[in-house]
């Protein structure tokens, strides 16, 4: 009876793990998608001041 609950008890800490692991690899996506935007909409803001400039 002792072995089965330490095989339960295992298991849910290895699937708690790997939610934990996907949550914070889900994070760091969505903060690197977010960064990529940004520095996206500054470059597009450089070019178009630098046009401006040159009128």
């Amino acid at each position: 009876m002792n072995s089965i609950l330490n095989t339960i008890l295992l298991q849910t800490q290895v699937a708690t793990e790997q939610v934990s692991t996907q949550k914070f690899e889900v994070t760091v996506a969505v903060i690197a998608v977010i960064f990529i935007g940004i520095v996206g909409y500054l470059i597009s803001i450089d070019r178009k001041l630098l046009k401006l400039e040159k009128k």
